[in-house]
């Protein structure tokens, strides 16, 4: 298996702004231009120079060779880095599987001025194969003498091929023309050289900039090149840049040129020139370092690792250098929050706290170089700090001066969208709507949501939340607090924006939770009302992260409630519709569509599978907490030996309602005269009195036991009944009561949905095709059948090696697309 090591993403923020992070001084002029290694002689450290002479042949004999890529650029921003790798490692992957080369092994190294790759025990050769081409039909390839017809004479010449060499093979669609065609294999070099810079320009860099006089554009400007196929220079060139065999080292301690022959001694040629290109390394060298500046072991100081933070600033840095500096113990009185976000958002530092655990006069701040005189750098932190702190505490002793309660009527002025009007109004949306659900689910919790709905934005006009966004709702509960706000309400104010990011924390009260909820189905609501909805990669207003965390939320409550009554109400009061020709009812689908699509994505991450997700959300999608609850259950009676008889059992039902339009034909249980019709009747009355229990409970395993229980009176029934009875009252007393049966398998899903063909109920790990093949058959559901018979799971090697029947010399799973 290929081993692919990437380094952490770090944090959102674009770099540091503070004194002493990564050096912004220009680039040397000796950095460009380094393509050759004709250039080596006069390289600084060039030890090892020349590299191995080739990797060998790996375990089969077949020649092997290792590559190593090195991109170096100006700073670039910590949080770019993670979907810049992700995208580097995976498509190269497809690239060179899709040309028929493997490897080993795969790493990934960054830094501020750097992205490099390397590959070991790549195949150095292209094996050759030979690809069958189909052409035209057989009917149209040969006129009534025999002779071949311009079609055929045409897609001989295309192919290369004499007319001889023509034959004919057998499809679905019926004869066809066909050729082998031998394709010789190519050196991986060259689909290296050729697939690398189209690589690197489509890296999903946030934001991207022009330098010089040129168009082209990345996300920095590219100072340098390295490629090093086998020990020698792979020829490229990438934004003007050819490549060589050289890197460079750290900005200040070695800004001279490094020769690197190869991906194994990459790492520690860049280490001798005082650049950590891994990332763990870095990582854990700039902890080392903040401990180290925090004195020690036996030290009574202990810094606020902050994981975010030691992520991030561990991509702003090569080689870390931490120093502690102290601040005025007067910012002491400002709340911890306000000032550990001056240092840590603005200036990338770590705050201290002493051995009680309060907030120590101190911080520690991580250099990307270690100057000749460390006090020196200190002092300069220290001042760029007592700036930051200065201009907090302005804000804050500013703020204390009005009550919050006191900035609502400011919120008036305040916009939250161009067409949905100021905060105030928002404000009293979210508050009937916080009204509504906390007397659904949480009616002790009614009081309080009320009060911090009123609350809430409030902030929003305060100094201290205009200087630190971040700290929304946060500052919101300290101020409510110190004017003598309940706690329940100060925290309901803070909670009302969680979660704030994936996988981030809940809210913690019921009044809190009531009171997120309402605010991101207004905002959601409020967004699809004005046509505003998120579109491809584009969502500024992060509808995606709120409808998810509205979601959990529910989740993690336990709320058996529906979303549909509260997305009706949130819409109702958005007022008339902004654009005509958008009817109400459709806007209302298309929300909680949007919801379903999050649950959705929930559902699959609990291991069920993609169609037993869609069974389920298709009836019960506006009730997230029951629709998780049957998927699960769902999954685990699927498999379940039998189940493929118990949904073909009810496809037949519902196939049959669909065929005489059953769903509406009232049961009258009078007709019903056979021995098999009574036997079905008192089995669906029975489970039809019992599942309101079921459904009250949450109890879905075992409704659907008890549904499995149908399936005998139900086959017995198909059995000894013929439903198209020439009698149209008997005809419709027997359609009614399958038409009843069938709603009381939809109380779990839409079993009609369920995949029910030979793969049903293969494990979750090899469900679906790979993803280069789903190109092909998009749903990833149906295989070919020649693999009905095969056993699961099966092995990785074996994926790789099918052929795609719908595209010719295609890859991965065959399927009957």
């Amino acid at each position: 298996m290929t081993e692919i090591k990437l380094p952490g993403t770090a944090g959102n923020a674009e770099g540091a702004s503070g004194a002493g992070q990564a050096g912004n001084a220009g680039q040397a002029g000796h950095l460009a231009g380094a393509s050759g290694a004709g250039q080596a002689g006069n390289l600084a450290g060039a030890s090892g120079a020349g590299g191995p002479a080739g990797a060998g042949p790996d375990a089969d004999g077949i020649p092997t060779v290792d590559y190593l890529l090195e991109l170096g650029v100006e700073e670039i921003p910590a949080g770019y880095f993670g979907k810049a790798v992700e995208f580097l490692t995976d498509r190269l992957d497809r690239e060179l599987r899709g040309a028929r080369l493997s490897f080993s092994r795969m790493e990934v190294w960054g830094g501020p001025r750097r992205l490099a790759l390397g590959l070991w025990g790549l195949t150095a050769m292209q094996p050759d194969v030979s690809e069958e081409v189909t052409g035209p039909p057989l009917s149209s390839a040969f006129d009534a003498n025999g002779n071949p017809t311009k079609a055929a004479a045409g897609f001989a010449k295309g192919q290369g091929v004499p007319v001889s060499e023509i034959y004919t093979v057998t499809t679905p669609k019926g004869q066809y023309l066909a050729v082998t065609r031998k394709l010789t294999g190519k050196p991986c070099g060259e689909i290296l050289a050729g697939a690398i810079p189209g690589l690197l320009a489509s890296l999903p860099f946030p934001k991207a900039m022009r330098w010089g006089e040129g168009d082209f554009t990345f996300v920095r400007p590219v100072h340098w090149l390295l490629s090093v196929l086998d020990g020698e220079v792979l020829p490229m060139e990438f934004a003007g840049v050819r490549a060589g065999r050289v890197s460079y080292g750290h900005r200040f301690l070695a800004p001279g040129a490094v020769l690197v022959s190869g991906p194994g001694e990459y790492p520690a040629r860049l280490a001798e020139a005082h650049v950590l290109v891994g990332f763990e390394e870095r990582r854990q060298a700039v902890l080392d370092e903040i401990r180290r500046a925090a004195g020690g072991a036996g030290s009574d100081l202990s810094p606020d690792l902050d994981p975010e933070l030691v992520d991030e600033v561990a991509n702003l840095v090569e080689e870390p250098a931490a120093v502690m500096g102290g601040f005025d113990s007067q910012f002491l009185d400002l709340p911890l929050v306000v000032s550990a976000t001056a240092m840590k958002e603005h200036q990338r530092y770590f705050p201290v706290m002493d051995h009680q655990g309060r907030q120590a006069p101190s911080f520690i701040a991580v250099n990307n170089t270690r100057a000749r005189n460390m006090d020196t750098v200190r002092r300069g932190h220290e001042r760029v700090l007592r700036a930051r702190l200065e201009d907090a505490r302005f804000y804050y002793l500013d703020d204390r001066r009005t009550p919050l309660a006191d900035r609502a009527a400011g919120l008036d002025a305040v916009v939250f969208h161009r067409k949905l009007g100021s905060y105030a109004g928002k404000v009293e949306r979210v508050a009937r709507l916080a009204s509504d659900i906390a007397q659904e689910c949480a009616p002790e919790a009614r009081d309080t949501a009320a009060r911090a709905a009123a609350l809430c934005k409030c902030d929003l006009l305060t100094g201290v939340v205009k200087e630190f966004p971040s700290l929304q709702g946060v500052m919101g509960r300290e101020y409510a607090l110190q004017d003598g706000e309940p706690k329940e309400v100060a925290e309901a104010i803070a909670e009302h924006y969680l979660p704030v990011r994936a996988g981030g924390a809940l809210p913690a009260t019921p009044a809190g939770a009531v009171l997120a909820l309402a605010d991101k189905l207004d905002t959601i609501c409020g967004c699809f009302w004005v046509n505003e909805a998120p579109t491809g990669a584009t969502d500024p207003f992060a509808l995606r992260r709120q409808a998810l965390g509205a979601i959990l939320i529910i989740l993690e409550r336990g709320w058996r409630m529906s979303l549909e009554p509260h997305v009706e109400r949130a819409v109702a009061s958005l007022g008339p519709v902004p654009e005509k020709g958008r009817p109400v009812r459709e806007i209302r689908g298309q929300i909680l569509d949007f919801f379903n699509v999050r649950l959705k994505t929930h559902i699959l991450a609990q291991g069920v599978s993609p169609d037993g997700a869609d069974a389920v959300l298709s009836l019960h999608g506006a009730f997230p907490l029951a629709s998780v609850q049957r998927a699960v259950a769902l999954e685990g009676l699927k498999r379940r030996e039998g189940f493929r008889d118990l949904a073909q059992t009810f496809k037949r039902v519902v196939n049959i309602i669909k065929k005489f339009g059953g769903r509406e034909i009232p049961l009258n249980p009078g007709s019903l005269t056979l021995p098999a019709e009574h036997a079905l009747l008192e089995a669906v009355t029975a489970l039809d009195n019992e599942s309101g229990g079921y459904l009250a409970s949450g109890d879905f395993a075992g409704l659907l036991d008890r549904i499995a229980s149908l399936k005998a009176p139900v086959d017995a029934f198909f059995e000894d009944v013929l439903v198209d009875d020439p009698d149209p009252e008997l005809k419709k007393a027997r359609v009614a009561l399958l038409n009843r049966t069938a709603s009381l398998f939809e109380l779990v899903a839409d079993f009609s949905r369920i995949s029910t063909g030979w793969h049903a109920g293969r494990p979750p790990a090899v469900r679906g095709l790979p993803e280069f093949c789903r190109e092909c058959r998009p749903d990833g559901h149906d295989l070919c059948r020649s693999q009905k018979d095969a056993a699961w799971p099966v092995p990785e090697p074996d994926w790789r090696a099918m052929t795609c029947a719908a595209k010719p010399g295609g890859r991965g799973m065959t399927c009957a697309a």
